[in-house]
């Protein structure tokens, strides 16, 4: 067993930072396949190992979660804001937290959802016009605000969209990566935090007007989490801190993994083609409606391009990988854009291709992962998947995208893998 495990680019001070600010994506690509499945990063206040291989992120989620618990990192950038919501909580508050927004998570109440999904879509689409052309983020943010409003709220408008887009653009971006990135803590006074604290702040307010605004009697997540309050099972804070998590993870990552589907089609006219046709000739659509290449494109597109690129965790007790031990206390980062775009896995990697999904070939389960895994996985995948496949599925049968010089994304990885500018798309009627 080795006690070294091997660093990425060992400059004075600065560490990997150079390499890391360059290029992120890049970067991460390129230490998997230089260095192989472990290695550490090193970058002013931040030191984490790699686990760049299926079967050690498995172990890490599944085999060995004993070993590792959540990044403490992760809770003191985002606790003071999302509190004890599903994504910070810990332990018997994470436990109990997750019981009380289950039900909002079943497969029957997620099929409910699917005409309000449909409705919202065929809105926001009814308001293009022909041959506009259209900021897809920006439009699909629009969207999943309101799917999310009117799902988990219970309410028919959301006049306070593009205010709270505006704030979760303060939100991500806080994590965004400079030249030379270099970890400053939250109370540092620098233009950036004190964006992220304002943003925080008004996001909170706004959370605290939805649920003022609700009808009594709706059977969505707020009512749940209001009726468990008044039950005495959970605290009011707990209340806005589920729903301030559910707002902003059940909007942003659902968004870009949009974005990123509908742009890979639009730039990619022959799976464009295969499913406008398939979505055009499938009748009512619902949560039942068979659509194997929309589902195929949505998940290709999640490989290239997955929403959360990183999965953060640290050793509760010491662990020994690839024949290197590591340490109580590591942290450790399992990255899914790295392991996604592995040619070990996939062929062509960075090639879009939809029916690599249709072929039979063994992958290990954790070479794709873009809800993570295990205990913590995300609970609403399968919201998330239903509504990006009932999203694309009711744009496609009511307009024509198409691509324009610009249209290419450009990932930016802050909180989210989200485009770093404007994805225009030509609508045609």
């Amino acid at each position: 067993m080795s006690e070294t495990i091997p660093t990425v680019g060992r400059l004075p001070v600065v560490g990997s930072a150079l390499e890391v600010g360059s290029d992120p994506f890049d970067f991460l690509e390129g230490a998997a396949a230089e260095y192989g499945p472990v290695f550490r990063v090193s970058i002013p206040g931040l030191s984490f190992v790699c686990y760049a291989d299926a079967k050690l992120v498995e172990r890490a989620l599944v085999t060995e979660r004993d070993r590792y618990r959540k990044d403490d990192r992760e809770r003191d950038l985002l606790g003071g804001f999302l509190g004890e919501g599903a994504l910070t909580a810990r332990g018997e508050r994470w436990e109990r937290g997750r019981r009380q927004v289950q039900p909002a998570f079943t497969p029957g109440r997620i099929a409910a959802y699917a005409e309000e999904m449909v409705g919202q879509t065929e809105r926001v689409v009814g308001e293009w016009a022909d041959c506009e052309v259209i900021d897809v983020h920006e439009e699909a943010t629009r969207l999943t605000l309101s799917i999310v409003a009117s799902t988990m709220f219970g309410l028919d408008s959301l006049e306070e969209a593009g205010t709270i887009a505006e704030r979760v653009d303060a939100i991500t971006d806080r994590f965004a990566p400079s030249r030379l990135p270099v970890e400053i803590p939250l109370w540092a006074p620098t233009p950036a935090n004190r964006r992220y604290r304002r943003a925080a702040g008004d996001l909170e307010e706004i959370v605290d007007r939805l649920i003022d605004r609700r009808e009594p009697g709706d059977e969505d997540l707020c009512a749940t989490l209001l009726s468990a309050m008044e039950a005495g099972e959970i605290t009011e804070s707990e209340v806005r801190d589920q729903l301030l998590t559910v707002l902003l993870a059940g909007h942003e990552t659902t968004a870009v993994a949009l974005t990123y589907t509908l742009a890979s089609l639009a730039t990619h006219p022959a799976e464009y083609d295969r499913v406008a046709r398939e979505v055009r000739s499938a009748g009512e659509l619902s949560a039942r409606t068979d659509l194997p290449r929309t589902d195929a494109a949505i998940r290709e597109a999640l490989r290239l391009y997955p929403p959360s690129y990183l999965l953060f965790r640290q050793t509760e007790r010491s662990d020994t990988v690839a024949g290197y031990r590591i340490p109580p206390d590591t942290r450790v980062v399992c990255p899914q854009w790295a392991i996604h775009r592995d040619p070990r896995y996939y062929d062509a990697p960075t090639a879009f291709r939809p029916g690599r999904w249709s072929k039979d070939r063994e992958r290990p389960d954790f070479a794709y992962f873009p809800f993570g895994g295990g205990k913590r996985a995300c609970i609403g995948r399968r919201f998330a998947l239903l509504e990006l496949r009932l999203a694309v599925a009711s744009i496609l049968r009511s307009v024509d995208l198409e691509a324009t010089p610009d249209t290419e994304p450009s990932p930016t990885p802050a909180l989210t893998c989200r485009p770093d500018g404007p994805v225009p798309l030509r609508v045609r009627r």
